[in-house]
């Protein structure tokens, strides 16, 4: 995971890299994955009730009172902040697809006011026959507020 900065202070960008590994290589979608199950479900505020037309899911959790939480959205309050990502398939051509490698996702972190000044990020993905990965975490990441 690393932290890009601009040198004006007001833009930032969080790249979270994880790595990946399954065996039968159905990770990803393609563009013609619009169908159920991988259709888009959206909410009147534009955001995908469908997990599955997302396939990668980030959570975002602040530090509080010791503990990482869910943090409400404050543009939205029946929301928590969360980033949801859709990438292409990664399965192989040929006849074995067992696959592995990193994603690197970039992200606008802390984007909305009193974000607190210790997080974490949580991220899994959805295959294509719905099976939900492992949950991994990002190291802890402290601001300079």
């Amino acid at each position: 995971m690393s932290f890009l900065q601009s040198t004006d202070g007001k833009d930032s960008l969080l790249v979270l890299t994880f790595t990946y590994k399954d065996g039968d290589g159905d990770l990803g979608l393609n563009q013609s994955d619009t169908l159920s199950p991988f259709n888009p479900v959206i909410d009147s505020v534009g955001k995908s009730l469908n997990p599955f037309y997302q396939n990668l899911h980030i959570n975002y959790l602040e530090k509080y009172q010791g503990l990482f939480q869910a943090v409400t959205n404050p543009f939205n309050a029946a929301d928590t902040l969360t980033y949801a990502f859709r990438f292409e398939s990664l399965t192989p051509d040929g006849r074995h697809k067992s696959i592995r490698g990193d994603i690197e996702v970039k992200i606008s972190p802390n984007a909305y006011p009193n974000a607190a000044d210790t997080t974490l990020y949580e991220l899994y993905i959805y295959d294509r026959a719905l099976h939900k990965s492992n949950v991994v975490q990002s190291p802890v990441v402290i601001w300079n507020k």
